[in-house]
């Protein structure tokens, strides 16, 4: 039998916990982190904390963009009209991760500037080699490094970190132009650090989380400096499977089940250690297990089963937006064996085997319907999310029971004028589908289905074969 480690995951929280929870609220906090569910549960646990203390108090959301960036920073600087206090949260995950540059891309860009010309002595730079000193701000922006205030040190810094330093003052000549036109990177976090530098505490707070931010982004060391910080990172694979056992834990107390720690072992095999699909394994074995007990061979039934390919194996990695792994799952189901359309139920590995599907390129169709079906699925939630207005939980966690008995309900719900929403599947395969859903936006998926029908149109009137239509297909969308 496994050993069950009870270390909490969320104690390096406690300080920002017991801050949130009392005036004057200091300016800014960083929350950082290694796994995407451990952050977005740590943001909701803090929300709380914030919730609980300030009845009053209001809470403003931004993403991580240019514009996002200034309005978290306009907010958490304005006084509230409404509210005594405002908790601001900023998702800084892309801002903070800096890009690699390399020596040739830095070498190719200078010499694309020397063929645009030189800046005339009583002139301005040419359209061509503005364009030119555009993309070395949005370079130097991506790395973390910002050249607006000083383009000489910018300069010295980005050319030193690919060992190209005699080419320091071509580039720094290059990010003069751009700053002395205005220009700017793809997005720039000097308002976060600025602010962060400047702020004194007050009625406001701006929590700015990120996962895995670059170490070396400037903006990164300014908040870990100025701010008041927790870190949920674990820095061993086996600190990582330590707090996946203590939140399968807590995660089997809150659902009343009973779960053999060999369970978690299992669960944590061959490195596969996100907090999200540890979980929603863990619930699928909940949810399908007699009597709320989940033994050992239960969770070596689905890891042995995960060996075995499945048409929803496919639909998984498409929702997913792992497009390149369903193109490779794709191929080995048309590659001439019967296939089963989906896994086995959890709890029912077990069962006769499930019935075979066409061989081959016969089973393309039943393939392409399986993830249509997936998509529609995934987008009647998603708008029927948006247009009733429901708060979904959006940096929070939202778990399988959460789901099913509060917010399926909610969907589901007749509305006057409106038809009633087609959600008729098992409610675990919608929370399937809902999780799949944030990582799209409506558009997204209005537009794959469009794209989805090309491929039926073109596989039916001859087009192309349904292999080469559909990996054209999934590689325009890993592409964009």
């Amino acid at each position: 039998m496994g050993s069950l480690p009870r270390s909490d995951p969320f104690s390096p929280l406690a300080p920002l916990l017991a801050i949130l929870r009392r005036s004057p609220l200091p300016p800014v906090l960083f929350l950082s982190g290694d796994d995407d569910w451990i952050v977005a549960e740590a943001v909701r646990r803090l929300t709380a904390a914030f919730r609980a203390a300030f009845a009053e108090g209001e809470i403003a959301e931004h993403e991580g963009t240019s514009d996002g960036v200034r309005e978290a920073v306009a907010d958490a600087a304005t006084v509230p009209l409404f509210s005594t206090n405002r908790l601001v949260l900023l998702d800084a995950t892309d801002v903070l991760r800096a890009r690699k540059l390399s020596a040739e891309e830095l070498d190719a860009l200078l010499e694309e500037a020397a063929d645009a010309g030189s800046v005339p002595p009583a002139g301005t730079a040419s359209p061509a080699l503005r364009r030119v000193a555009r993309r070395a701000l949005a370079l130097a922006a991506a790395a973390g490094i910002e050249a607006s205030e000083d383009p000489v040190d910018a300069a010295r810094r980005l050319a030193g970190r690919v060992k190209r330093a005699e080419r320091a003052g071509e580039l720094a000549a290059l990010l003069a132009i751009g700053a002395e036109a205005g220009e700017s990177g793809e997005v720039s976090a000097a308002p976060l650090v600025d602010y962060a530098v400047r702020s004194v505490p007050g009625d406001n707070a701006l929590l700015v989380h990120a996962v895995s931010p670059d170490a070396e982004h400037g903006a990164t060391a300014a908040l870990r400096r100025v701010g008041r910080e927790a870190d949920l990172s674990a820095s061993t694979e086996e600190e990582r499977r330590e707090r996946l056992v203590a939140l399968g834990v807590e995660h089997a107390i809150e659902r009343g089940a009973l779960v053999d720690p060999d369970v978690f072992d299992l669960l944590t095999e061959r490195g596969r250690l996100s907090a999200r699909e540890f979980l929603t394994d863990l619930d699928g074995l909940i949810d399908g297990a007699a009597g709320k007990r989940v033994a050992g061979e239960d969770a070596a039934r689905r890891i042995e089963d995960r060996r075995k390919e499945y048409g929803s194996d496919f639909v998984e990695a498409v929702s997913g937006r792992r497009f390149l792994d369903g193109l490779k799952i794709l191929e080995r189901l048309l590659s001439g064996g019967e296939f089963a359309a989906f896994r086995p139920a959890p709890g029912r590995e077990g069962a006769p085997p499930p019935r075979k599907g066409p061989r081959g390129d016969a089973a393309f169709f039943p393939i392409l319907g399986l993830l249509a079906a997936d998509l529609r699925r995934m987008l009647a939630i998603k708008a029927a999310v948006a247009e009733r207005g429901i708060d979904a939980g959006r940096g929070r966690r939202v778990d399988y029971r959460s789901f099913a008995d509060r917010l399926l309900p909610s969907l589901k719900t007749a509305r006057a004028g409106a038809p009633p929403l087609p959600l008729e599947a098992h409610p675990f395969v919608l929370y399937r589908s809902f999780l799949s859903s944030e990582a799209w936006t409506l558009e997204d998926l209005s537009e794959a289905l469009r794209g989805l029908g090309d491929v039926d149109r073109g596989a039916k009137s001859g087009g192309g074969s349904g292999f080469d239509l559909m990996e054209t297909w999934l590689l325009s969308r890993s592409a964009g």
